[in-house]
């Protein structure tokens, strides 16, 4: 059985996506890391995990019920913050809705799919926007936050759906977007 990885996420609208790339292709040019360029700006809510090609029409009906369950929410971004040594991201503001979401997602993929979060367990889940990570060298970390310590940054927008999203190898790319329920 052929498998691939995805991932489930809150993608940030057109416009603070442009803001948050900004952001990341300051830190190719001034700090040396490229890899958050790899995703489109998000939220991850459900961390990578592999899933059976032949069976993607299960998972796409599973978020689609599961967005449907869900009511669009208030995100808040409220600056920069960091996972020392290595991460620098877009601090986003844990609401109840947005812990809500994220916890009941957990749990029906567990229940639902099977799938666990093994990597980080039971981990508290902590909202962000990651602008550098996984290729940002320590003494790079270390100048980079030392700049973005320093900055503010306050947007809000309204979280309107889920988006999988499907590594081709290289990157990850949007495979399907689940909108939430509309209150008419």
């Amino acid at each position: 059985m052929a498998q691939s990885l995805f991932f489930v996420a809150l993608l940030l609208p057109p416009d603070l996506g442009a803001i948050a790339s900004g952001w990341q292709h300051y830190c190719v040019e001034r700090f040396q890391t490229k890899k958050a360029l790899n995703s489109p700006p998000h939220i991850t809510l459900q961390p990578p995990f592999k899933f059976p090609v032949e069976d993607i029409d299960h998972l796409e009906n599973f978020l689609q019920t599961f967005a449907q369950s869900q009511i669009s929410f208030s995100i808040q971004l409220t600056g920069f913050n960091c996972f020392a040594p290595r991460v620098i991201y877009i601090d986003v503001q844990l609401t109840p809705q947005l812990q809500d979401c994220q916890s009941q997602l957990k749990t029906a993929f567990g229940t639902q799919l099977n799938i666990q979060d093994q990597r980080y367990g039971d981990r508290p889940f902590c909202p962000h926007v990651t602008i550098a990570f996984k290729d940002l060298s320590r003494t790079n970390f270390d100048r980079a936050w030392a700049f973005f310590r320093e900055r503010s940054l306050n947007h809000c927008f309204t979280a309107g759906g889920l988006s999988l999203l499907q590594h081709n190898g290289r990157h990850w790319q949007v495979r399907a977007n689940f909108p939430f329920h509309t209150l008419a």
